[in-house]
C-alpha cells in the first residue's frame, strides 16, 4: 500500500532518532579536546580519587569532567550558530582543528555578517526589555483610553499602533547593535542620545513631548497649543487635500481633513461638503471636536495614525459622528525608514520639533525634545514595557533599570550606615518592608524627578529634579534626575560583569560559573574601553562557552540545550534563504502564508524572555513533548511550502548535501558528515520504496535534518 505524505513525513521521527545518534547528540559522551577521531577511547565511569582529569559523575565543583569537553566540530558550530545562525563551513572547521587559537579571529569576521545583526538585534530586544508593548502602551503615555487605530491597504497592514509598537520594540535593539558594530563604549547604551528611528516614531515622540500628561493625569500642551484655531472637515475623501497641504501652516488647505462618518448623519444636521469647527470655543449648533481633554492637536495626531476622532454639532441631538478608523495620513514608508536620529533639548528661544511637520521630520536626523531620553532608560520600548502609576511611584521602573544595566535587583538587605530622608511613612523603620524601601525609595526619585507616572516630562515643581540617593552594590552617591542616574550606572562595578553574564545565559541557557576565567573575560572587556565586540570574542572563544578545555575552579564543559525559538527561526531563515520564516519581525497582515504557518507552529517552542523583578532571563534549555511536536510541525510546513523556492530544479545528489551541511550544520570535513548523509539517503530510499516520489522523500528528509541537533539544538 502506498504511503501518504503524512506517513512519509512520519518517518522523520524514526530517522531523526538515528540522526541524533549518528551526529552525537549526547555531547558529553565525546572524549578529548581536539578534533580527532570519534573513536578515541573514553575513560570508564566512576570516581577516581586524586586524579582531576578523570570523569567523576558525582564529583564536587572544581573537578574537570573530561567527558563533558567538546570537540572542535561541536563548539565551533555552536559559536557560529549562536552569533550568526549560519552553518559552519569546512574551511572554518579545518582552521579551528588545526589551531584552536583561530576561533577568536573567526568570531571577529562572523560579527560583521548580516546574520550577526539579526541574532544580536533579537538578543538586545530581550536584554533591554523592549518587548512588552501593546495597544495600552500606545495610549497610556498620552493619557487616553486605548482604542484601535487605522491601517494601510493594498496590501493591508496591521493597525498603526501595532506597527509603531513594533518600531519601538526594535528601535533600541537596532541602536545597541550600531553601538556594538561601531566599537563605541558599551556604556553608551546607558546614556546615548542617538537612536535608530523611523519617522513614525519621531511623530509620536514629538507629540508626547508636546502633550504632557502630569502625575495627576492633567494634560497640557506647550508647543502646538493654538496651532489649529479652526479645523475643516470634508465629507468626500477625494476632496481632502494631501497631507503635505493639510499639515502646512502656510498653505490654504492647512487644517482641512476628511471625516469619514459625516455622511452618515441625518439631513437635520445640515452637513455640507466642508464643515468648519472653531476649536477655540463651543457655540450651540456649531461644529466642534470632542469636548473635555481632547485638543485640536490630538485630533490631528490621531488622523496621522488613521483615527478619525468624532465631531459633533454642539448641543444638537443626533449630530455626533463617532470615531472611525481609516487610512493614516502617515505614509507606510514612515514605519520603515530607519536611520540614526539624535535627540537634544531646545536651546534658548528655540522651538521643539513639531509632530505634524512630516516633511521636516522625514528629512531630519535630529529630534528636538524638552524631555531627556538617555539610553535604554528613556527608550519608548522600555518605558512602554514598564509603565508606572502613583501607587507604584516608579519603584518597578528603577528596579528594572538595575536589572538591565547591572544584572542585580533590590534584595531587601538593610544598610546600616544610611538613613533615607524621602521614604514613605508606611515603609518607615518599624515596617517589615523597610529593608527594601530604605534604598529603593530614595533611588526611585531619580526617575520621578524627570518622568511623570505616564512617562511624560516631569514639570511639577515639587518633584522636578527632586533629590535622589543611590545606595546599591557598594556604591553610595546622590544626585537629581535621570541624567545623574546614567552617570552612576555607567561607572558601577557591576556593569561589565552583568553583560558578560547576559551573554552567558544566551549561549548556555544559564550563568557562567564565577571563576578566574570569567574574571579574565570581564577584565578584557573593561581594558578594551567596554568594546562589546571584545566581550563577545573573549567569551565565545572561552571554554566557558566552547567547553573545549578544563577551566580552573569549575566543572568543564557546557550544557547542550535546545535552540530556543528566536535562534531556531533565525537559523532556519538564513540557512534556507527565506526572510524571517517564522514572522518574528513581520506583521501578521504583511506575512506570507508560509510565515504565518511556521510562526503558529513555533509558538510552543520556548523563547528567551524576562519577568518583572527577576534578574535572571528566561532561557529554557530542555525540550518536551509539545516543544518537539511544534518544532516538527514547523519543519513540516517549511518542507511543504518553501521547497520550490529553495530547492527548485535540484535533484537528490544536490539537495541532500545541502541538508547535511546547511540545515544540520555538519560541514564536509566534520567526521559526522558522511554518516548523516547516509541517513538522509536511506530515508529518501525508504520513502520512495514506500510509494512516495523523490521530491516527497527529500521533503521528508528535510524534516529529519530540520529536527537534527545541528538545527534544533545548541552545543552538540
Amino acid at each position: 500500500m502506498k504511503k501518504s505524505w503524512r506517513n512519509v513525513v512520519g518517518l522523520g521521527a524514526r530517522a531523526a532518532m538515528i540522526a541524533l545518534a549518528v551526529t552525537g547528540m549526547a555531547a558529553s559522551c565525546v572524549g578529548g579536546t581536539g578534533g580527532g577521531d570519534e573513536s578515541d577511547p573514553v575513560d570508564p565511569p566512576g570516581p577516581v580519587d586524586g586524579d582531576p582529569t578523570k570523569w567523576n559523575p558525582n564529583g564536587e565543583t572544581g573537578e574537570c569532567n573530561v567527558d563533558a569537553l567538546l570537540k572542535a566540530p561541536s563548539y565551533a558550530s555552536k559559536v557560529k550558530a549562536l552569533l550568526t545562525g549560519m552553518p559552519l563551513e569546512a574551511e572554518e572547521l579545518d582552521a579551528v582543528v588545526a589551531d584552536p587559537g583561530a576561533l577568536p579571529g573567526l568570531i571577529d569576521g562572523w560579527l560583521e555578517t548580516d546574520g550577526a545583526r539579526q541574532m544580536f538585534e533579537r538578543f538586545f530586544m530581550t536584554a533591554f526589555q523592549q518587548t512588552g508593548l501593546d495597544n495600552e502602551s500606545f495610549f497610556y503615555p498620552l493619557g487616553f483610553n486605548n482604542t484601535a487605530m487605522g491601517r494601510f491597504t493594498n496590501p493591508q497592514s496591521e493597525t498603526t499602533d501595532v506597527m509603531l509598537n513594533d518600531n519601538f520594540a526594535e528601535s533600541f535593539a537596532r541602536t545597541a547593535y550600531e553601538i556594538m558594530h561601531g566599537g563605541e563604549p558599551w556604556t553608551r547604551v546607558i546614556d546615548t542620545d542617538t537612536f535608530m528611528m523611523t519617522t513614525a516614531q519621531m511623530v509620536y515622540l514629538a507629540f508626547q513631548d508636546d502633550h504632557v500628561v502630569a502625575d495627576d493625569e492633567s494634560k497640557s500642551l506647550r508647543t502646538t497649543d493654538g496651532d489649529f484655531p479652526t479645523l475643516r472637515f470634508v465629507t468626500d475623501e477625494s476632496a481632502a487635500p494631501p497631507a503635505s497641504q493639510a499639515l502646512d501652516p502656510n498653505h490654504a488647505n492647512f487644517g482641512k481633513f476628511w471625516q469619514a462618518r459625516l455622511v452618515e448623519l441625518p439631513g437635520s444636521c445640515n452637513v455640507t461638503a466642508t464643515n468648519t469647527a472653531d476649536t477655540t470655543k463651543f457655540t450651540a449648533g456649531e461644529w466642534r471636536i470632542q469636548s473635555g481633554a481632547m485638543k485640536p492637536s490630538f485630533w490631528v495626531f490621531s488622523a496621522l495614525f488613521g483615527r478619525h476622532q468624532s465631531i459633533s454639532r454642539h448641543q444638537t441631538t443626533g449630530c455626533n459622528t463617532g470615531a472611525s478608523n481609516k487610512t493614516p495620513l502617515l505614509d507606510r514608508n514612515d514605519f520603515s525608514d530607519w536611520r540614526p536620529v539624535k535627540i537634544r533639548q531646545p536651546g534658548q528661544g528655540e522651538s521643539a520639533s513639531i509632530f505634524y511637520d512630516l516633511d521636516g521630520l522625514r528629512s531630519s536626523g535630529e529630534l528636538v525634545l524638552h524631555m531627556p531620553r538617555p539610553g535604554f532608560i528613556g527608550s519608548p520600548g522600555f518605558v512602554g514595557t514598564w509603565p508606572s502609576n502613583e501607587d507604584n511611584a516608579a519603584r518597578v521602573v528603577i528596579n528594572q533599570i538595575l536589572i538591565v544595566a547591572l544584572g542585580a535587583s533590590f534584595e531587601g538587605v538593610a544598610v546600616t550606615d544610611f538613613t533615607p530622608t524621602n521614604i514613605d511613612a508606611e515603609h518607615a523603620a518599624d515596617s517589615e518592608c523597610y529593608s527594601c524601601h530604605q534604598t529603593l525609595d530614595p533611588m526611585k526619585a531619580y526617575v520621578q524627578g524627570t518622568y511623570t507616572n505616564f512617562g511624560g516630562h516631569q514639570l511639577d515643581p515639587e518633584r522636578a529634579d527632586m533629590a535622589a540617593d543611590f545606595v546599591f552594590g557598594n556604591v553610595k552617591t546622590s544626585g537629581a534626575g535621570i541624567t545623574d542616574l546614567t552617570e552612576v550606572l555607567k561607572s558601577h562595578p557591576y556593569f561589565p560583569r552583568a553583560w558578560a553574564q547576559k551573554l552567558c545565559y544566551y549561549a548556555n541557557s544559564g550563568p557562567c560559573p564565577e571563576s578566574e576565567e570569567l574574571d579574565r573575560v570581564v577584565a578584557a572587556f573593561v581594558d578594551s574601553g567596554h568594546d562589546f565586540r571584545v566581550l563577545v570574542r573573549e567569551l565565545f572563544s572561552s571554554p566557558l562557552v566552547t567547553g573545549e578545555a578544563c577551566v580552573a575552579g569549575v566543572d568543564a564543559g557546557t550544557t547542550a540545550t535546545i535552540a530556543r525559538r528566536s535562534q531556531f527561526c533565525n537559523q532556519l531563515s538564513v540557512r534556507l534563504g527565506v526572510d524571517d520564516i517564522c514572522a518574528l519581525r513581520t506583521d501578521n497582515r504583511s506575512a506570507s502564508n508560509l510565515q504565518r504557518a511556521v510562526r503558529d507552529a513555533t509558538v510552543s517552542i520556548p523563547d528567551d524572555g524576562f519577568s518583572r523583578a527577576v534578574v535572571e532571563p528566561v532561557t529554557i534549555a530542555e525540550t518536551g513533548m509539545f516543544t518537539r511536536a511544534n518544532r516538527e510541525a514547523a519543519c513540516n510546513l517549511a518542507a511543504l511550502n518553501a521547497w520550490d523556492t529553495v530547492f527548485a530544479d535540484l535533484d537528490q545528489t544536490q539537495v541532500l548535501p545541502i541538508l547535511a551541511e546547511q540545515v544540520m550544520n555538519l560541514p564536509s570535513s566534520d567526521a559526522r558528515h558522511d554518516a548523516a548523509l547516509a541517513v538522509l539517503e536511506e530515508h529518501v530510499a525508504d520513502a520512495v520504496a514506500g510509494g512516495a516520489t523523490e521530491k516527497v522523500g527529500m521533503q521528508s528528509a528535510f524534516v529529519v535534518a530540520c529536527m537534527s541537533p545541528g538545527s534544533a539544538g545548541v552545543g552538540f
